[in-house]
Protein backbone atom coordinates (compact mmCIF):
# COMPACT_ATOMS: atom_id res chain seq x y z
CA UNK A 1 0.00 0.00 0.00
CA UNK A 2 1.36 3.90 -0.52
CA UNK A 3 4.51 1.91 -2.35
CA UNK A 4 5.54 5.21 -4.71
CA UNK A 5 3.78 7.91 -1.99
CA UNK A 6 6.15 9.31 0.46
CA UNK A 7 3.28 10.76 2.44
CA UNK A 8 0.95 14.39 2.39
CA UNK A 9 1.67 17.79 2.73
CA UNK A 10 -1.65 19.46 5.12
CA UNK A 11 -2.43 22.94 4.71
CA UNK A 12 1.60 23.82 3.84
CA UNK A 13 2.89 23.19 7.10
CA UNK A 14 2.20 19.69 8.32
CA UNK A 15 4.33 16.81 6.74
CA UNK A 16 2.82 13.21 7.03
CA UNK A 17 5.71 10.86 6.05
CA UNK A 18 3.88 7.23 5.49
CA UNK A 19 6.90 4.94 5.76
CA UNK A 20 8.21 6.10 8.88
CA UNK A 21 5.02 6.85 10.64
CA UNK A 22 5.70 10.56 11.68
CA UNK A 23 4.14 13.00 11.47
CA UNK A 24 5.83 16.79 11.21
CA UNK A 25 4.53 20.40 11.78
CA UNK A 26 6.75 23.35 10.59
CA UNK A 27 6.35 26.56 11.71
CA UNK A 28 7.85 29.65 10.82
CA UNK A 29 8.04 32.97 13.67
CA UNK A 30 7.88 35.73 10.98
CA UNK A 31 7.85 38.08 13.78
CA UNK A 32 10.84 37.47 15.06
CA UNK A 33 13.77 38.71 12.99
CA UNK A 34 16.00 35.74 13.00
CA UNK A 35 12.98 33.46 11.44
CA UNK A 36 12.79 31.20 14.32
CA UNK A 37 11.48 27.92 12.78
CA UNK A 38 10.00 25.80 15.14
CA UNK A 39 9.77 21.69 14.45
CA UNK A 40 7.45 19.16 15.80
CA UNK A 41 7.86 15.89 15.41
CA UNK A 42 4.90 12.68 16.65
CA UNK A 43 5.32 9.05 15.63
CA UNK A 44 2.28 6.95 15.78
CA UNK A 45 1.57 3.31 15.41
CA UNK A 46 1.72 1.53 11.91
CA UNK A 47 -2.48 1.11 11.88
CA UNK A 48 -3.01 4.67 13.14
CA UNK A 49 -0.50 5.81 9.87
CA UNK A 50 -2.55 3.18 7.72
CA UNK A 51 -5.88 5.03 9.09
CA UNK A 52 -4.65 8.42 8.26
CA UNK A 53 -3.38 7.76 5.25
CA UNK A 54 -6.45 5.81 3.79
CA UNK A 55 -8.19 8.93 4.77
CA UNK A 56 -6.06 11.63 3.46
CA UNK A 57 -6.14 9.80 0.22
CA UNK A 58 -10.08 9.16 0.00
CA UNK A 59 -11.65 10.91 2.27
CA UNK A 60 -11.17 15.27 1.35
CA UNK A 61 -13.03 15.04 -1.52
CA UNK A 62 -16.10 13.42 -0.25
CA UNK A 63 -16.68 10.98 2.50
CA UNK A 64 -15.44 7.18 2.87
CA UNK A 65 -17.87 4.35 4.31
CA UNK A 66 -16.57 3.00 7.53
CA UNK A 67 -17.35 -0.63 5.45
CA UNK A 68 -14.46 0.73 3.08
CA UNK A 69 -11.95 1.83 5.56
CA UNK A 70 -12.47 -1.44 7.86
CA UNK A 71 -11.72 -3.73 4.64
CA UNK A 72 -8.94 -1.43 3.37
CA UNK A 73 -7.14 -0.59 6.74
CA UNK A 74 -7.97 -4.30 8.60
CA UNK A 75 -9.53 -6.71 6.49
CA UNK A 76 -7.31 -6.48 3.53
CA UNK A 77 -4.15 -6.95 5.84
CA UNK A 78 -5.92 -10.14 7.69
CA UNK A 79 -6.33 -8.24 10.82
CA UNK A 80 -9.96 -8.24 12.65
CA UNK A 81 -11.91 -5.17 12.31
CA UNK A 82 -15.08 -3.95 14.12
CA UNK A 83 -16.48 -0.32 14.54
CA UNK A 84 -15.40 -0.39 18.10
CA UNK A 85 -11.80 -1.02 16.40
CA UNK A 86 -11.96 2.25 14.34
CA UNK A 87 -13.72 4.26 17.10
CA UNK A 88 -10.74 3.71 19.64
CA UNK A 89 -7.84 3.44 16.63
CA UNK A 90 -9.16 6.77 15.03
CA UNK A 91 -9.46 8.50 19.28
CA UNK A 92 -6.16 7.83 19.79
CA UNK A 93 -4.54 8.96 16.01
CA UNK A 94 -7.30 12.20 16.77
CA UNK A 95 -5.04 13.09 20.19
CA UNK A 96 -1.65 12.62 17.80
CA UNK A 97 -2.84 14.83 15.35
CA UNK A 98 -4.14 17.57 18.18
CA UNK A 99 0.03 17.46 19.31
CA UNK A 100 0.59 19.18 15.46
CA UNK A 101 -2.29 21.85 15.74
CA UNK A 102 -5.18 19.64 13.84
CA UNK A 103 -8.43 19.91 16.16
CA UNK A 104 -10.95 17.51 16.55
CA UNK A 105 -12.69 19.18 13.07
CA UNK A 106 -9.95 17.47 10.92
CA UNK A 107 -11.47 14.06 10.58
CA UNK A 108 -15.11 14.07 11.18
CA UNK A 109 -17.55 11.31 11.60
CA UNK A 110 -21.39 11.49 9.71
CA UNK A 111 -23.29 8.94 12.15
CA UNK A 112 -20.60 6.68 12.53
CA UNK A 113 -20.76 5.58 8.77
CA UNK A 114 -18.60 8.10 7.11
CA UNK A 115 -15.56 9.39 7.47
CA UNK A 116 -14.41 12.81 5.74
CA UNK A 117 -11.22 15.05 6.24
CA UNK A 118 -11.16 18.78 6.57
CA UNK A 119 -8.44 20.30 5.50
CA UNK A 120 -7.67 23.99 3.81
CA UNK A 121 -5.03 22.17 1.28
CA UNK A 122 -3.69 18.46 1.05
CA UNK A 123 -1.34 17.84 -1.54
CA UNK A 124 -0.15 13.95 -2.29
CA UNK A 125 3.82 13.82 -2.21
CA UNK A 126 5.49 11.02 -4.16
CA UNK A 127 9.02 9.30 -3.74
CA UNK A 128 11.05 10.31 -6.82
CA UNK A 129 13.39 8.13 -9.16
Amino acid sequence: MYKNTFGFLINDNIQVDIHRRRIIKLFLDDEKRSYALNVSVISIKELQMVLLAYLLANGKEHPVKRDDILKAVWDNRNLKSSSQILWATLKDLKIHLSLVGLGEDFITSEKGAYYRIHAKRLQELYVGG
